[in-house]
């Protein structure tokens, strides 16, 4: 049996380990590389160290790291709501945002698994308010990661145009976005009319998160009350005599009476109007 042959089939014996089994793929395939390398391939240490791809290795760690940091902080979150709020909230397109922002973040760079992870919690639970097929925004979300996964500065994309460049063979970095962005944008298309797309659009726009109009105007007549009240000030308009039995110091305002008899007197004490000569 060739060499060939045997990697291709320890390749796919690490997948099936991997798959079945919780191991990290990566570790299994570098140890994997070592047996095939020094037992088949009769490579020595150094020969199969320089097959390991260091730039690609950095690209990915640092990508990673970048896209986890923007989850942590809650970048995505925004960038999710914000792109709701520029389509003014209506319900058929929510699945062309996730589709968008999918792409756009495996286009700059981002792995598609972890592109997928990032923004499908996020566009299921916008699924679930809004009547939206779980199957449509998550297929919306995958063809957009697989549909921006080729640009020229994403992993993929580097990868292939890399193993282009080096064995020379014709290529062309944009023709081979541009392929992977139509084929994934026409599949997108036939799942959001096949999967109750179309019906969305009778939904029209839902609200936005944000403050209600009640809400606003309430907080408006708060701000024009006085600084340390809590409603409008009492008035009185009677001549009679009355007394005070709340826990604070009133002030009442007549139009008949002059300043110094509005002041109502502390709680718990009794007093007397008098009315003026």
């Amino acid at each position: 049996m060739s060499a060939e042959l045997i990697s291709i089939l320890v390749l796919v014996v690490v997948f099936v380990i991997a798959t079945t089994r919780s191991i990290n793929m990566g570790a299994l395939a570098f140890a994997a590389a070592f047996g095939v390398g020094e037992l088949v391939a009769e490579l020595n240490a150094d020969e199969i160290f320089a097959g390991f791809p260091g730039d690609l290795f950095v690209v990915l760690v640092g990508v990673t790291y970048l896209f986890a940091i923007a989850r942590a902080n809650g970048t995505t979150d925004w960038l999710v709501h914000a792109s709701i709020r520029l389509v003014r909230g209506r319900v058929a397109l929510i699945p062309w945002v996730m589709f968008v922002i999918t792409g756009a973040l495996t286009a700059i760079g981002a792995v598609s698994p972890a592109a997928v992870a990032i923004v499908a919690p996020i566009a299921l639970s916008f699924a679930a308010r809004y009547g939206i097929s779980p199957l449509l925004m998550g297929a919306m979300v995958v063809h957009g990661a697989q549909g921006g996964g080729f640009s020229p500065i994403s992993i993929y994309g580097s990868i292939v145009n890399g193993i282009v460049e080096r064995e020379e063979l014709p290529g062309n970095e944009i023709a081979l976005f541009l392929a992977s962005l139509f084929a994934n944008l026409v599949i997108a298309g036939v799942v959001f009319v096949l999967f109750g797309g179309l019906k969305l659009w009778a939904q029209g726009a839902v609200p936005l998160d944000g403050p209600s109009k009640d809400a606003s105007k309430g907080s408006s007549d708060k701000g024009d009350l006085p600084e340390g009240g809590s409603g409008p000030q009492p008035t009185g308009t009677g001549t009679g005599a009355g007394s005070g039995t709340g826990t604070n110091t009133a002030v009442a305002t007549r139009p008949d009476a002059p300043a110094a008899h509005a002041r109502l007197p502390p709680a718990g004490r009794a007093a007397k109007w008098s009315r003026p000569n």
